[in-house]
């Protein structure tokens, strides 16, 4: 199991800001996915919907779905997802329907479309629901992320993984992305970019991905982080009593 997991500072008083996130990656278990897939949800997006009304091409940008909008961090593709495909410019994301040089439909398990990154620099998600409802989880999956050079960096609340870090990962290789933030949130920024380089800040175009099976959804916060929060919050009062 592929497992890359970035935790907020619990001893920060900026760890409880409501952009505080934590980021865990494991693999892919199509049956157990897909199993519990909108179980507890109060958004989901398979892309099958919006597949079948726009067909296979790229799409514009915002790119407005049931779980928020998502647009490409720029740069222009120029691989064979591109090139082998049109009309593509390799200046939008796309959606695909069926396999795309190991990216592929992972939810509904006997499903068609996904959304990729169309070999640009990456894709931006900005997460939010109708009607303005809140959550503290995102979950998705992503495939053939970081397996022809580039770092596959997941940025969210202030708290970034990388994929690829220990060596490049398998072509069409599939994971679970999970998001968790330290308190309830209305909109919530991700970003999947591409870099030349672990750590780096250089983009890189033509690794592509893509993405599927997204989840937005309210859960309890652990207990840990609710005692945290009464903490700063006492915290905060002793420092209002003093001045």
């Amino acid at each position: 199991m592929l497992k890359i997991l970035a935790v907020a500072a619990a001893t920060s008083v900026c760890a409880l800001s409501v952009q505080a996130a934590a980021i865990s990656v494991t693999t892919f278990d199509a049956a157990s996915y897909n199993g519990s897939y909108g179980v507890g949800a109060i958004a989901t997006e398979d892309f099958e919907g919006l597949g079948a009304t726009l067909g296979e091409g790229e799409v514009g940008a915002p790119f407005s779905t049931a779980v928020g909008d998502f647009e490409t961090l720029g740069g222009v593709g120029t691989g064979g997802t591109v090139t082998q495909s049109a009309p593509n410019s390799g200046e939008f994301l796309a959606l695909r329907d069926g396999d795309v040089f190991g990216r592929t439909n992972t939810t509904p398990t006997d499903g068609d479309w996904s959304l990729d990154s169309n070999d640009t620099f990456g894709m931006s998600w900005e997460a939010a629901v109708a009607g303005g409802a809140s959550f503290n989880r995102l979950v998705f999956t992503l495939l053939d992320g970081g397996d022809t050079g580039a770092f596959l960096r997941i940025s969210a609340g202030g708290e970034e993984v990388e994929l690829r870090t220990g060596g490049r990962l398998a072509n069409g290789n599939a994971q679970i992305v999970e998001i968790t933030f330290a308190s309830m949130v209305d909109v919530a920024n991700v970003v999947l970019g591409n870099y030349t380089m672990s750590g780096g800040d250089t983009l890189r175009i033509n690794d592509g991905f893509s993405v599927d099976g997204f989840q937005v959804a309210a859960v309890p916060l652990p207990a840990s982080v609710l005692l945290l929060g009464g903490a700063l919050a006492g915290v905060g009062a002793m420092r209002r009593r003093k001045s």
